[in-house]
């Protein structure tokens, strides 16, 4: 973007909107639940950024201590120093019998417990850790403690890898087509959580002062952690046979995750963040749209095409409905290919493209943007700025019942297409698990919320306000309204904050056809995740800094060579 990086505020990242109005895919696209559910990682992806960010500052981490026996039991310290900074990676490792293994949050026990803290991991703060970390949700920190998190091995292809190492030999990659990680991980806890810091406790110019940062570079350093138990169990196993990752695998394996119902109430409840996520993809989307060809730019995106035919073609070929396999994704590469060699001879080459994906289905206009994206070059100052926002909004009661309607109408026209007044559109209502404290949804014909219920119905909410108002002139003031329908409340403070061109999906989480993998893959290509593989209708699971550079390969100015990689073993 060539902007100033001192633009930090909405109406930095408003004017930069206002500047590519002409070019900016609208909300009525871009906010549909099917595109949403069709978002890859891009540039701009939160795991990309920090990297980018580590790089560009010379960050240095290593392993500190690493008192593991051969069974992959006992404790390990990992250090990042960022400049004047220090953090830690503090993990204690067991071992766990697979029928224990679990995706959910309610798990008890874990093969791995973790915090990522402030300093070095020694004296006190390494005793509390000690007592506190294995029990997770249990346990009670301090503001030293930036990230809680916890996760199991691997239970197809831990054993496989200890066992081809502790041989002498490199991992099949037939036998790993699918096996994007060492570790899955569970969660990552932060901000302010447990007695842990919060976001707001960060001064300003502190190195993990950005949304997010201190959670991927906990996540980072937990897939570190991955190769070394693996390694360290082959020798164990193998003696003077065994060998490490070579060169070709000590990257490819990324770290797991899984994610459920819990990403639905976030995307709902924070519209403004959502926004910011969405303008950054959708303002550098515009400014690739109206490059030239050069023969630079060409060349980079042809590259940039057959790496992610590549990566695909040799992945997963497991049933991943309602989403594509890696295999089909493949197919959908080799028609954006046949499409680039077209429009390669177009004045604007990628414009031309992306309006040929958009005759396409989603997955084919998301996968186009995902690659015309790697041509663009912002100041990430910049983009760690611009995710930084203000949620906070007020309602004016003097606000009159016309100025109320004509908000709905120029940011909630979009009610009117969701069937909003059919039972059908109220078969679900949310709720916080009281056994385990995770968001559940039930159906209203099973079981009533009771009060109960969380207020994620944003459509259903607004809509029923928009009826009420009817029933009153223009020129009655709001404080009227809701002094004699209180139940609206909510809608209207909604109404207030929303004002945001990308701030609302598009869709009714209470509705009987409401799909959440579709909202939670698109959040999880925001954050950097790629591989989803669903489960259910609820949850799925995914693949994170996969062939991402490892400590040791730090400050090579590797960039964003990493993402996509190649399976080793295979013709390119």
């Amino acid at each position: 973007m060539s902007v100033s990086a001192t633009v930090t505020s909405r109406d930095g990242l408003q004017t930069e909107l206002d500047r590519r109005q002409s070019r900016l895919r609208p909300p009525e696209v871009v906010m549909q639940p099917a595109m949403m559910g069709a978002a890859r990682l891009t540039r701009y992806s939160f795991s990309r950024t920090m990297l980018r960010r580590a790089s560009r500052d010379g960050w240095r981490a290593r392993r500190a201590r690493f008192d593991v026996d051969g069974y992959g039991h006992g404790e390990a310290v990992y250090e990042l120093r960022t400049g004047d900074c220090c953090f830690s990676f503090v993990a204690f490792t067991t071992t766990i019998d697979e029928a224990e293994h679990t995706d959910r949050v309610i798990a008890e026990r874990w093969e791995i417990a973790a915090a990522l803290v402030d300093g070095e991991a020694t004296g006190d703060l390494l005793a509390m850790l000690r007592r506190e970390v294995p029990l997770q949700e249990a346990g009670r920190l301090d503001p030293r403690v930036l990230v809680l998190t916890r996760g199991n091995r691997s239970v197809r292809f831990f054993d496989y890898l200890v066992g081809a190492l502790a041989r002498g030999e490199q991992p099949d990659p037939r036998l790993v087509a699918d096996a994007g990680y060492i570790l899955r991980s569970t969660a990552f806890y932060a901000n302010g959580k447990y007695g842990m810091r919060s976001f707001e406790g960060y001064p300003d110019g502190h190195p993990l002062r950005v949304p997010y940062r201190a959670q991927f570079v906990c996540a980072w350093m937990f897939r570190e952690l991955g190769y070394d138990l693996v390694e360290r169990c082959a020798r164990f196993r193998g003696g003077s046979a065994s060998v490490t990752f070579d060169p070709c695998w000590r990257r490819y394996f990324g770290l797991g995750n899984a994610t459920g119902l819990g990403l639905v109430p976030f995307a709902f409840k924070h519209p403004r963040v959502i926004h910011a996520w969405v303008a950054i993809r959708e303002l550098a989307l515009a400014d690739v749209r109206s490059l030239t060809g050069t023969g630079e730019r060409l060349a980079r995106l042809e590259a940039w095409i057959e790496r992610a035919y590549s990566h695909f073609l040799r992945g997963t070929e497991d049933d991943c409905r309602p989403f594509l396999n890696s295999v089909e994704v493949a197919s959908v590469v080799a028609r954006v290919r046949d499409a680039f060699e077209r429009c390669r001879h177009e004045s604007r080459p990628f414009d031309a493209l992306y309006r040929w994906s958009e005759g396409h289905n989603p997955e084919t206009t998301e996968l186009v943007v995902s690659l015309l994206l790697e041509l663009h070059e912002a100041d990430d100052d910049l983009i760690d700025d611009l995710l930084t926002v203000d949620e906070h909004a007020s309602l004016d009661p003097a606000l009159t019942v016309g100025e109320m309607r004509a908000l709905l109408d120029a940011r909630f026209d979009w009610l009117a297409q969701l069937d909003l007044d059919d039972p059908s559109g109220d078969a679900w209502w949310w709720v916080i698990s009281d056994n385990n404290e995770e968001p559940r949804r039930a159906l209203r014909s099973r079981l009533n919320p009771a009060n109960r219920d969380v207020a994620i119905d944003i459509a259903l909410r607004l809509w029923r306000m928009r009826s009420a108002l009817a029933a009153y002139p223009d020129s009655s003031p709001v404080h009227r309204v809701l002094r004699e329908h209180p139940e609206h409340r909510i809608a209207a403070e909604r109404l207030i904050v929303s004002d945001r061109a990308y701030g609302e999906p598009r869709d009714n989480a209470c509705s009987v056809h409401y799909l959440p993998l579709l909202l939670q893959r698109f959040q999880l290509a925001m954050y950097g995740m790629d591989n989803f593989k669903p489960k259910s209708t609820d949850w799925l699971r995914v693949t994170l800094f996969q062939g991402a550079p490892r400590f040791s390969d730090l400050g090579n100015n590797e960039e964003d060579a990493w993402v996509l990689p190649p399976r080793p073993g295979t013709a390119s």
